[in-house]
């Protein structure tokens, strides 16, 4: 363990808060281990983690064996414990995603320098391997860092330099004790697939190859910084509040491309970049370069990229929100776009409405669409289901639930907000006293 000691000494100052994400498995005890040959030297705090994943029998066995360890050395100890699971089945992203979160309010509230897990040589390897099979960002080929900020988080990897052999080596000549998670012996996941039908293949061809695949990691890492510096100057050029402008990006050469819609789709998902794989990137490509009435494509965590013919952009899906608003001089909605009272005609379209509150039936309401809603077309001689309305307009399903639409106190559908307009709406030169703006959120720059 001396390049993980050498380094940690180096990094480690007097005072600094480290906070540890410990399992109680061999790699996150000998990470701890180490930790506390520091404290020996240096006045650090260390603060341990345990969550339980509440997936296992020995879940609780493993939980009372780490506070044991953990107090009998003088750490901080915080435990959690996840009691359920998205439709009551365990997932590995709902659980990473819940662990990273608790660590980073432990973080926080400790007020931590860094955030330490236990990542080691082999998870490197596994992670490289597991990427280059799926596809991946020019980045995300070269797995993870040492160090790295996760929303403002801190997380530093000192076991990167070493593999699972030499740790348990350092835990055994040390006397160190650590709980096995018998599920890391399933072959059903491509990770455990990978660290018992390869790694050891590996390590008979190559010894120390875990070394080697560092080596091409960092490399990967500086050419990535060398992308990125030309692939500012191009966002300044094609990006435009946060759209790509079309006519622009297509004029890229074809690598460049798919590396500019990476370094794109990375500033919108962060941390979760790694679930945009090479069959996404060539879905978008398609999306982009295809002339037919294509109006939105989905991606991953609930995002949707759009395109309007001159602009593709990303954005979430929105969630459905019913609600009714008693129409005042002036609305903003959640979402931020307004709706509010004007006292002059400025133009016919399906932003501005014209009213007679004589025939109408006061007070107006916003509300969302329901069930059977219909609505007197203007100009149509009869009445169409707002639903109809909304496909013929090529509003997205999951969008048509939070288009606002007025209506009068007895219900009259009067408008759809910048869809459609209603018969009850009147002409520049016709008797109107009511007028009212709609102005989305996109628009107020």
């Amino acid at each position: 363990m001396k390049e993980a000691s050498v380094y940690l000494n180096h990094l480690l100052k007097e005072e600094d808060v480290c906070v540890l994400a410990l399992s109680g498995g061999p790699d996150s005890m000998c990470l701890l281990h180490l930790l506390l040959e520091i404290r020996a030297l240096k006045n650090i705090k260390i603060v341990c983690v345990h969550i339980n994943h509440n997936t296992r029998d020995a879940c609780n066995e493993e939980a009372d064996f780490v506070e044991k360890y953990v107090k009998k050395q003088s750490v901080s100890f915080e435990y959690f414990k996840i009691d359920k699971y998205k439709k009551g089945k365990f997932s590995e992203n709902e659980a990473r995603e819940k662990r990273y979160l608790i660590l980073k309010d432990v973080v926080k509230n400790n007020q931590a320098t860094y955030l330490f897990t236990a990542h080691h040589g082999d998870d490197l390897v596994e992670t490289v391997l597991m990427r280059l099979l799926r596809g991946s960002t020019l980045l995300g080929y070269a797995g993870f860092k040492q160090e790295s900020i996760w929303d403002g988080v801190k997380i530093i990897r000192p076991l990167i330099y070493h593999n699972k052999k030499e740790i348990l080596e350092y835990l055994q000549v040390n006397h160190i004790p650590y709980v096995v998670d018998e599920s890391n012996f399933s072959t059903q996941y491509l990770r455990n697939k990978i660290r018992h039908e390869i790694l050891p293949v590996l390590e008979l061809i190559e010894p120390g190859y875990h070394k080697k695949v560092l080596k091409y990691s960092e490399t990967i890492q500086k050419i990535n910084q060398i992308v990125e510096c030309d692939l500012s100057i191009l966002r300044k050029d094609i990006i435009h509040n946060h759209k790509i402008l079309i006519e622009k990006f297509l004029l890229l050469d074809n690598n460049l491309q798919e590396e500019f819609l990476r370094d794109y789709l990375k500033s919108f998902y962060h941390e979760n970049i790694n679930k945009i794989s090479e069959k996404h990137i060539v879905l978008i490509l398609n999306f982009i370069m295809n002339k037919k009435n294509v109006l939105a494509i989905d991606l991953p965590n609930q995002i949707i990229m759009k395109k309007d013919g001159k602009y593709v952009w990303l954005m979430k899906k929105q969630k459905s929100e019913n609600f009714c608003i008693k129409l005042e001089e002036k609305v903003i909605l959640s979402n931020e776009d307004i709706v509010q009272k004007i006292n002059e005609y400025r133009n016919k379209s399906n932003y501005e409405i014209h009213l007679n509150s004589s025939s109408i039936t006061l007070p107006l309401y916003l509300t969302t669409r329901k069930d059977g809603m219909r609505m007197e077309v203007k100009n149509l001689g009869g009445s169409k289901k707002v639903n109809d309305i909304l496909i013929n307009s090529k509003v997205l399903n999951e969008e048509k639930d939070t288009i606002p639409i007025l209506i009068d106190s007895f219900g009259t559908v009067l408008w759809i907000l910048g869809i459609k307009k209603s018969k009850y709406d009147l002409d520049k030169n016709e008797n109107y006293d009511i007028i009212y703006q709609y102005i989305k959120k996109e628009g107020l720059d």
